[in-house]
């Protein structure tokens, strides 16, 4: 009686079992590096946006028409959670750059919604041959305007006075503004404030 050589079904479930384990305790290292690498990233990439819009902010102010006694306007509003939800209006040279005479920028959050369309976050009007006093936010609708940020929750704007902040403001350009942008809610929300100091 001849056997055959080869391996039985148990003894092939046992090498494919061990092979699993084996694989499985030399990647456990790679997906944990992986998970923290993003999780890195996103972070990183959240702190980025909101610096890139604070900048974009800031390149708005630093064109701002010295020559108009009503330059900048702060309204102070808060959202039922509390967050800050303020209104900054510009009279600056900013619309140049886009072939138009110097105006008006608005920046204010747009809460969006799927039946409007508009998704929520930081935007941004472009109102060319308009001055701070002929302008009505309220009036402002996102789909007019130019979304800068998504997902901002709060935004605060301030101009320091001496020790104090003033919440509401209008006139001439001030030394500088405290400007703060959050995203997220709760525990996930994540705030950057910068001082945008006038020219």
């Amino acid at each position: 009686m001849q056997r055959r050589a080869g391996f039985t079904l148990i003894e092939i479930l046992i090498a494919v079992m061990l092979t699993g384990m084996v694989t499985s305790l030399a990647l456990a290292p790679v997906v944990v590096t992986v998970r923290r690498v993003v999780e890195l990233q996103t972070s990183t990439s959240g702190t980025l946006a909101l610096s890139r819009a604070l900048s974009f902010i800031g390149r708005d102010v630093a064109g701002t028409v010295r020559l108009t006694k009503q330059a900048v306007r702060v309204e102070d509003h808060q959202t039922l959670g509390s967050q800050e939800d303020d209104i900054l209006a510009i009279m600056t040279t900013s619309p140049t750059r886009q072939q138009m005479p110097a105006g008006t920028v608005v920046y204010k959050i747009e809460r969006g919604g799927s039946l409007r369309g508009v998704v929520s976050g930081l935007y941004r009007w472009v109102l060319p041959g308009k001055q701070v006093d002929e302008v009505e936010p309220e009036k402002l609708r996102g789909e007019d305007g130019q979304l800068v940020l998504p997902d901002v929750t709060g935004f605060s704007v301030e101009v320091p006075n001496g020790k104090e902040r003033e919440k509401k403001y209008e006139g001439a350009l001030p030394a500088g503004l405290a400007v703060a942008l959050t995203r997220g809610t709760g525990k996930e929300a994540e705030t950057l404030e910068e001082i945008i100091v006038s020219p």
